[in-house]
């Protein structure tokens, strides 16, 4: 497959900020982000945005990539033709800022599941073993083969990170700041390699932040952005400094030039940046017309090398998620632990109650407040554990490394025997040491209606953590619902204590289905009158005690369908949400309003120093009549000409197509 130039045309983009602390009116701002920015990034190059922060670079990059879909005005196109988003992925990759991995993989286990991904297969040949061992000897990983990625330093996540994408061998990768957190080492590893992919054949683009003059040597292209979102200059890395000294603004001697440009995108020296954007956009119009119109053509179609197997595909993601779940000791210890001293500890306090019909009431409020912690337990243990995984499943599935619906049936069958277990842990010391009838059949309810209510508080905590952001929000929210449901479960007032108004929210309360449930499977089905040994009990019958907390009627089948219908519903949502959630993440901007974006200055003496020297020589040069810069050709056969004319202490820009000799 041939190389792929990416082209971008008068790419705009608005969003609504809005942040208390800064803007003071209760309506949101307008800021644009990007502002009519054009450009080509071509195959076999590496290509670099520049820009301070809040310029739009991750903003363009998410764009470019597809990771941004919607919301923007412009088009963007590969080789001419118009993109395919979908197709478009499977020849590209995306390398985030944040090095999303798994971190109880070892490297070896990351790069041959990457690998059985790809091919949807089960087990590696020799021919696919020798790549990957070939790919970890040039990312400097091999010596690393054998370590968890959890003991990586930052420089080796990142080179892992690009290794496990290079099992895909696309055409067009996409880097957002590489650099950014890297020692000088390891970020110069890192340049090098975008720079051996090039050379490779593959289009490289990447956003930097900060740049050594090194780094501008590997790059082929630079593509710079002010903060209003606008391109100062596109062109060659090689040229950047003769551009500016031609139009009269000399880069100090031992200063990084890419600090530099974004020292003058930010107006440090005084300058127009008006007039170099509009000699920039200029400059791009013209490398337009190099490509022919496609606002007709049909879009190119790109396909997956090879097919994706739903159930090879499948396996593959329970095998991972086996093992990082099991090696993840504190999650998974911390469950059975939490489980196995709260049993005992209600086991003990309550120990015997059970059989004595003088205890009845206190042995209902203990399956009360069991069926409260197996619920708050499930549901918080979830949304805790939940959104860890989904940074790393936003990068794999935008990837296309695999379905989303593959994902969420992995992580759901390999989470229920822990589950299960935990749960099965709890209710037997609950059962025995609270001395409940050792019946076969009512052990087997017990048992199931407690599943069932772990499974069903799961799938709310999955809910909540996939809709929210934010450890925070996700315990308030699924604290808010469980306790308003814990109200309505009928164990703290009786139904016919209850305002007529509400009672109804009894007969929908999950809750209450799963403490009936309960009682019904220790109480019910006529079980017969326990022993007293005092004079009189008043709930020795089981059946009186039932009704006495407005709960006689078996309902048991039907709390279990009720329960088990709910988590059917809560799944299927879940999975709409995290559907959505992709899908949102995708084409949703996100930007915070910065109100300091010209307050960056070099931190270290000596580049203060040249700073200041620079600026100085900008005062002291005499200022030129006009910069008649370099000609373009029209579509009429003349030369255009940009002459800048200075006029009130202000730049004025203005072209002609008179012929000029001597040029």
């Amino acid at each position: 497959m041939e190389g792929i130039d990416v082209e971008f045309a008068d790419v705009t983009l608005t969003v609504n900020v809005w942040d208390p602390l800064v803007t003071k009116t209760l309506r949101p701002e307008k800021k644009t982000v990007l502002n009519n920015v054009s450009g080509l990034f071509r195959r076999n190059q590496v290509g670099a945005i520049l820009g301070c922060s809040g310029s739009g670079k991750s903003t363009l990059m998410n764009i470019l990539s597809g990771y941004m879909s919607s919301g923007y005005q412009g088009s963007v196109t590969l080789n001419g033709a118009r993109r395919d988003l979908l197709s478009f992925r499977n020849v590209s990759s995306y390398i985030m800022q944040e090095d999303n991995l798994q971190l109880y993989l070892t490297v070896q286990e990351s790069m041959e599941i990457a690998m059985k991904l790809k091919h949807s297969i089960s087990k590696l040949d020799v021919q696919k073993r020798i790549s990957i061992n070939s790919l970890l000897h040039n990312l400097l990983l091999h010596d690393k083969r054998d370590s968890l990625v959890y003991n990586l330093s930052g420089g080796e996540c990142r080179r892992l990170t690009i290794a496990l994408e290079l099992v895909r061998s696309p055409k067009v990768m996409f880097f957002d700041e590489p650099t950014t957190g890297l020692d000088i080492v390891s970020a110069n590893n890192v340049v090098k390699i975008m720079r051996k992919l090039a050379d490779s054949g593959k289009t490289i683009i990447c956003t930097i932040h900060q740049a050594s003059a090194s780094h501008l040597t590997n790059f082929d292209t630079v593509y710079v952005l002010t903060p209003s979102g606008q391109c100062m200059y596109n062109g060659k890395s090689s040229q950047i400094i003769d551009y500016f000294s031609d139009l009269g603004f000399q880069c100090p001697v031992y200063h990084n030039p890419a600090d530099y440009v974004i020292e003058l995108s930010l107006g440090e020296y005084g300058i127009p940046i008006n007039t170099m954007i509009e000699l920039a956009t200029e400059q791009n119009k013209n490398d337009r017309h190099i490509i022919d119109p496609i606002s007709n053509s049909e879009p190119v179609i790109y396909r997956r090398e090879y097919s994706a197997k739903c159930f090879p595909e499948l396996c593959i993601l329970m095998h991972r998620t086996l093992l990082t779940t099991f090696r993840d000791h504190f999650l998974v210890k911390v469950r059975v632990f939490v489980h196995f001293l709260l049993g005992s500890m209600f086991g003990i306090v309550y120990i015997g109650l059970g059989k004595s019909a003088m205890h009845v009431r206190d042995n209902a409020v203990l399956l009360f407040f069991c069926v409260m912690f197996m619920t708050y337990v499930a549901a918080f243990t979830m949304s805790i554990k939940f959104p860890l995984e989904l940074s790393v499943m936003r990068k794999e599935y935008f990837n296309r490394w695999y379905s989303l619906s593959s994902y969420y049936i992995s992580v759901t069958l390999v989470d229920l025997p822990v589950q299960i277990f935990c749960t099965f842990l709890f209710c037997s010391l609950i059962y025995l040491l609270s001395g409940q009838p050792f019946i076969l059949f009512r052990i087997s309810m017990f048992l199931l209606i407690f599943i069932v209510t772990g499974l069903m508080s799961q799938a709310i905590g999955m809910l909540v953590s996939t809709l929210c952001k934010g450890f925070v929000i996700n315990t308030v929210i699924v604290a808010l619902i469980l306790m308003f449901w814990t109200t309505y479960a009928g164990g703290m007032i009786r139904i016919s204590d209850t305002p007529k108004i509400y009672r109804w929210l009894y007969d929908i309360s999950f809750m209450k289905h799963s403490v009936q449930g309960v009682l019904h499977s220790v109480y019910g089905y006529d079980r017969s009158v326990l022993p007293c040994p005092v004079i009189f009990c008043p709930f020795g019958s089981p059946k009186v005690m039932l009704k006495t907390i407005d709960m006689g009627e078996n309902l048991y089948w039907i709390n279990i369908s009720f329960i088990t219908s709910i988590y059917v519903v809560l799944k299927i949502c879940a999975f709409i949400a995290l559907n959505l959630l992709s899908f949102f993440t995708f084409n949703v901007p996100t930007y915070k309003y910065n109100e300091d974006l010209k307050t960056l200055r070099p931190d270290d003496h000596r580049s203060q120093q040249a700073f200041q020297s620079s600026k100085a020589n900008q005062r002291n040069r005499p200022a030129p009549l006009a910069l008649i810069l370099k000609p373009s050709r029209c579509a009429d056969g003349q030369r255009r000409f940009m002459i800048m004319i200075p006029a009130n202490n202000q730049w004025r820009t203005e072209s002609t197509s008179a012929w000029v000799e001597n040029i």
